[in-house]
């Protein structure tokens, strides 16, 4: 697929928790005629010799496979998201040194390139030992940003870019140190002769805990938006666009608060994980198949998968910590057992599934058009009087 040139990216960017949820997302792009990014994560899908990832024991090149075997149109753009050195569970418990991290992110990325990926979310807002120093994090990037241009023009392939250095949070970056910021990361990628990045990660008061979003866009709307309005004029000054990640859980009017103050495209990937979860739960419930519900729970659970997702002093249940968690395990071999014994008494189950995926991107999809009229933004004195 080419892309570059004035032709506008996708506004969503969908996680592909499971095979389901790919599906449902080709069937999503047909039917509405829409482009659709599909945003792996390196845990989600990585090179087989870099470990994989969890999402059906796919490679990095059997996912594109699959995908382009499917999305006929040719709507599906394929999006490394968390690109990046200690991005991957197996560089962290390894102990990887900076040199190492730093070689297998860009053997994850030569990979993605090979197989086609289309844009590259390089993040380098991880250290060994927690988050990198936002000097060590920029140096970092613009290393690995050069090296997979270079690396995607000796193989022929178009590539964009995202970029992102910081670990996201509740709040929003302050605009003149997000402006100071992205002008420095930008000029020296300008400096080596790199093309601007087409999405810029900011903070825009969106954060995923448990199955809620707790950022301060559902609690200090108006303040978020018109911060968020400022960070996407810095963007738009060097050439590149707001992207908004964690926009899991947002109902329909933050999602188009966040278009109308100038945010290009959303990441949406764990809600989708827990949106099958709770349909196989129900499923389960109505079919009466108690035995099977508990064994998926305990499953889940004992994966332990939630406990990135907690909030600080959580009360979260078992059961809601096994919800957190479900689909981590989909492609596990205990799992696929109890699948099949499920499946002989409900043939229609992966149906069921997708058609409960379908819906939540749907909603997605459906706000944040890129036709969403701007709100106008107010100087900060006639926004407070």
């Amino acid at each position: 697929m080419t892309i570059n040139g004035p032709t506008r990216m996708p506004s969503l960017g969908v996680g592909p928790m499971s095979k389901n949820a790919v599906d449902a997302a080709i069937e999503l792009a047909r039917d509405r005629g829409r482009r659709i990014m599909l945003i792996p994560s390196r845990r989600q899908i990585e090179s087989a010799e870099l470990g994989g990832g969890y999402v059906e024991g796919w490679s990095t090149a059997e996912f594109a496979e699959y995908v382009r075997g499917r999305d006929e149109a040719g709507l599906l753009l394929l999006c490394r998201d968390h690109g990046g050195p200690w991005q991957h569970p197996a560089e962290r418990a390894g102990g990887y040194s900076e040199e190492r991290a730093m070689a297998a992110s860009l053997a994850s990325f030569r990979a993605d390139i090979e197989a086609g990926f289309d844009l590259l979310h390089i993040d380098t807002c991880l250290d060994l030992d927690g988050t990198a120093a936002l000097d060590r994090a920029v140096g970092r990037l613009v290393k690995l940003y050069g090296e997979c241009h270079e690396a995607a023009r000796e193989l022929g392939r178009e590539v964009r870019f995202e970029i992102g250095f910081e670990d996201q949070g509740v709040d929003t970056n302050d605009p003149a140190e997000f402006r100071n910021q992205v002008t420095e990361v930008c000029s020296r990628l300008a400096a080596d002769g790199l093309p601007a990045p087409a999405f810029v990660v900011a903070q825009t008061g969106t954060k995923v805990l448990e199955t809620e979003n707790t950022g301060a866009l559902l609690t200090a709307p108006s303040a978020v938006g018109f911060a968020v309005a400022q960070l996407a004029r810095v963007c738009a000054e060097v050439g590149s666009s707001l992207k908004a990640h964690n926009a899991d859980y947002l109902p329909a009017e933050s999602l188009r608060r966040l278009m109308q103050r100038g945010v290009a495209a959303v990441n949406v990937a764990p809600e989708f994980g827990v949106v099958e979860t709770r349909a196989l739960l129900a499923l389960l419930d109505e079919l009466g198949l108690a035995a099977e519900r508990d064994e998926f729970l305990r499953l889940a659970h004992d994966s332990g998968s939630w406990r990135k997702w907690l909030k600080p002093g959580t009360t979260a249940t078992d059961h809601e910590r096994a919800v957190i968690a479900g689909h981590y395990v989909f492609a596990t071999g205990e799992f696929r057992e109890l699948k099949d014994r499920i499946a002989s008494k409900a043939p229609d189950l992966d149906a069921r599934l997708r058609a409960a995926i379908y819906a939540a991107q749907l909603h997605y999809l459906t706000h944040t058009a890129h036709d969403t009229a701007p709100e106008p933004v107010l100087a900060e004195s006639v926004r407070t009087a």
